[in-house]
């Protein structure tokens, strides 16, 4: 290979459409990519994201690896005509790590049968902060046990069908309160402390083999000198990664296209800067000519440094042992798209994991008049990183027609007149939200018998005194398993994988 190609290595690029444009197949041709990341942008359904995945290995004319997010919950990117797994958090909720090697497994034959052998997952974050808006339910729970737990099921069931995994986001933002796609969260532990806490997780699935970790956009004053992201930090790197934690595998930047580091340099520095500093994939999700420029801007650096070279053959190293496990030299010529088995599976998984924290209004299951109420809000996009669908979820419009109650969608500007006996309350994240929690007082006062359905994170079943369930994402596949539980058709089997102190 050239230099220009092998420089091309250490690109992962993501592409607009469903369809090879011209402008992605010029994109491909000039960055040459050793990886290409799929987004829910690029997929319609499994038969035409096989032929995506075909004509894209044609256009780039050497080995390339396809990878996806596909955590499960909220951060799904196979969703149409895809089985869809609860997420992190509620896998958790079912007790029983079996579940996450299902779900793990199950993912991994579906991508894989399409050509995509690279799941970014599973998230080894520690959720112990609740006001968190990044991670959350993306995560397994609040102590590193819980992670550890069902990330090493899950990643087992990606290991047996040769499916890389992804540990991130190193070295570890649970406790942080900024979405590092928005600027550059803080955290203030010192290394003894990241080893009694955030690292433990990296450090275990390491031991189980862990192919690649995520280096995050988060700053660490106690080890960074400077006030810069880790994704640029040879601190963290190189001397943390590397040399203290022996890591062997490859380090994979997060979107170098975030706010959490564009805000610190521009493009073409942090893709420089990330190289220098030790990443060996480095990530650009989207704007096409800043793909290209930043190819250009680094092969000139590596022209011009020969310390650059010796970075560059160390990371060609781990890429090409990457390489050799996880591409696949041809695809199948012929696909079964019918996963009606595994959506199964999915479903008795997210029918153990709907959680009742309490029921101390007696709403369980739920018998309502004409004169009850069903309020809900809109589900929006509260992590940059999901794609999920907005509007208004299914199990409240369902269980306002069955019933023939009135159904209210409430947003910020909603003031709370109506009031009665009964009143189911959707939130999405309302323990962040001032005007979610002051339509829950309002629903208190307002009605005798009142439940809160958590729809995202469960720290909202603690915001006011009543019944309250939550179903950690309302992916469909949870929606349902609560629609179950809510009628009494199902008993709710979960259990709470963080604690919450009122």
């Amino acid at each position: 290979m050239s230099l220009e190609s092998l420089a091309g290595e250490l690109f992962m690029v993501g592409i607009d459409g469903t369809e090879l444009t011209d402008e992605a197949a010029r994109v491909l041709e000039q960055v040459k990519p050793g990886f290409i990341i799929l987004f829910s942008r690029n997929i319609e359904s499994p038969e035409q994201l096989y032929q995506l995945i075909k004509e894209l290995r044609k256009v780039v004319k050497k080995p390339v690896v396809f990878s996806i997010d596909q955590e499960g919950g909220i951060v799904t990117r196979l969703r149409n005509g895809f089985t869809v797994s609860c997420g992190a958090m509620a896998l958790a909720a079912t007790k029983d790590e079996n579940n996450a090697y299902l779900a793990g497994k199950i993912l991994a034959l579906e991508m894989k049968s399409l050509g995509i052998t690279w799941n970014l997952a599973p998230v080894l974050d520690i959720n112990d902060n609740p006001n968190n808006p990044g991670i959350g339910v993306r995560s397994f729970g609040d102590t590193p046990q819980k992670v550890i737990k069902f990330a090493k099921a899950f990643y087992k069931g990606l290991s047996e069908e040769s499916v890389a995994a992804c540990g991130k986001h190193f070295p570890g933002k649970g406790s942080v309160e900024v979405d590092a796609h928005l600027d550059m969260p803080v955290l203030q532990k010192s290394l003894e402390e990241l080893k009694r806490w955030e690292l433990i997780p990296f450090v275990e699935l390491m031991k189980e083999g862990l192919e690649s970790i995520m280096p995050s956009h988060i700053h660490l004053p106690q080890l960074q000198p400077d006030r810069l992201p880790a994704t640029v930090s040879k601190e963290i790197l190189t001397d943390l990664l590397r040399k203290t934690l022996n890591y062997h595998g490859i380090a994979v930047a997060d979107d170098l296209l975030m706010g959490g580091i564009t805000k610190a340099m521009s493009v073409e520095d942090a893709v420089i800067n990330s190289f220098k500093s030790g990443m060996d994939v480095l990530s650009l999700c989207h704007e096409p000519q800043a793909q290209i420029s930043a190819k250009k801007a680094l092969l000139e650096q590596i022209k011009k440094n020969p310390e650059l070279e010796k970075r560059l053959s160390e990371s060609l190293g781990r890429i090409k042992n990457f390489k050799e496990k996880f591409y696949l030299k041809t695809l199948p010529d012929e696909i079964s798209f019918d996963f009606s088995d595994h959506e199964k599976i999915m479903d008795k998984i997210a029918e153990q994991s709907i959680t009742l924290v309490s029921d101390e209004d007696k709403m369980i299951p739920l018998e309502l008049s004409v004169n009850d109420c069903v309020i809900t809000v809109k589900t929006s996009r509260l992590v940059q990183v999901q794609e999920t669908q907005m509007g208004i979820p299914w199990v409240a419009k369902e269980l306002s027609e069955k019933f023939g109650c009135e159904l209210l969608v409430v947003d910020k500007d909603s003031k709370l007149a109506k009031k009665g006996k009964k009143c189911v309350f959707f939130t999405e994240n309302a323990h962040l939200s001032a005007w979610q929690s002051r339509l829950l007082e309002q629903a208190r006062s307002n009605f005798r018998q009142l439940l809160v359905v958590a729809m995202r994170n469960p720290y909202d079943c603690f915001l006011v005194n009543s019944s309250s369930i939550c179903s950690y994402s309302y992916e469909m596949v949870s929606q349902r398993a609560l629609f179950k539980v809510l009628l009494g058709e199902i008993k709710p089997l979960g259990e709470l994988p963080v604690e919450v102190f009122k």
